[in-house]
């Protein structure tokens, strides 16, 4: 079933129940006892709330997010441009509640890509024609670490991107987001441990450097990329690298999803992609 047979309805006279597509990262929070939330950020079609170090996103339209609940489009946007930081929230039993607005968790989906076993060899063919920088962040220092599974190099070169570049969200965090969930889920798809177990033992410290040095936006998201979660567009890339789609399709998909987060997240993965390869002609 799609998001247009979801339709809003009325929960009383002052308020409106629109069911939307929810991540599973973010269910535990959904589903669990009511309690205050804050508003983050506000921009069009989007709202960004804040429940202790848990950020989640309400989208209308789009792709879904890690840690999102998308609503349908045209759905509820003269309510979310109504909001602001002075707004009462509440989250949790299902739902978001703020100001005239209920959103229901109608429908759950995994955030974390699940592609077929992939072969070294094919994944190279696939990832060879895809760019793998962006102007003005020194991206090797990452590629080395990864193909290296170096764990001291991935938090130096970490520490280098987080918090550089354009956008809400950061291109050097974006970059990082995208090479780290695919380091774990094409490592996972390739059936490379011992780096799937690198990004885990990497996953503590990393995330005390993104509480560090950039956005609560961009660290949540760091957060979801160590566990293999990501944009609903740069998992259908992944998919795609490991031979379920079609690899320049999927990749304007997800460059296409904004200005600056799209193409970083796209460099990211051929990155860590390459980087397996890298890695595993010599293991």
């Amino acid at each position: 079933m799609t998001d247009s047979r979801i339709s809003p309805t009325k929960v009383s006279s002052t308020s409106v129940r629109v069911p939307g597509v929810a991540s599973t990262a973010i269910r535990g929070v959904i589903t669990g006892p009511a309690t205050g939330a804050a508003v983050l950020a506000n921009a069009e079609n989007a709202v960004w709330l804040r429940i202790g170090p848990e950020i989640i996103a309400i989208t209308i339209g789009g792709a879904r997010r890690p840690n999102g609940i998308r609503l349908p489009e045209g759905t509820g946007v003269e309510l979310l441009e109504h909001i602001d930081e002075e707004s009462t929230v509440l989250v949790g039993n299902g739902r978001i509640v703020i100001k005239e607005l209920s959103v229901t968790a109608a429908k759950w989906w995994d955030p974390h890509p699940r592609p077929p076993a992939v072969d070294i060899d094919e994944l190279e063919r696939r990832v060879e024609n895809l760019p793998d920088g962006i102007p003005g962040l020194e991206t090797g220092r990452l590629q080395s670490a990864l193909a290296a599974m170096s764990a001291g190099g991935i938090l130096h070169s970490s520490r280098d991107l987080l918090g550089k570049g354009l956008g809400l969200t950061p291109e050097g965090d974006d970059l990082l987001n995208g090479a780290l969930a695919a380091t774990r889920v094409l490592g996972e798809a390739a059936g490379k441990e011992r780096l799937v177990g690198l990004i885990s033992g990497v996953s503590t410290p990393l995330v005390e450097l993104a509480d560090a040095r950039t956005n609560a936006c961009s660290a949540a998201l760091i957060r979801l990329a160590l566990r293999g979660q990501i944009v609903e567009s740069a998992g259908d890339l992944l998919c795609a690298l490991a031979g379920r789609g079609d690899v320049a399709a999927s990749h304007v998909g997800l460059i296409r999803l904004n200005r600056t987060s799209g193409p970083a997240l796209a460099a990211g993965i051929a990155l860590a992609a390459r980087a397996l390869v890298e890695s595993g002609k010599h293991s």
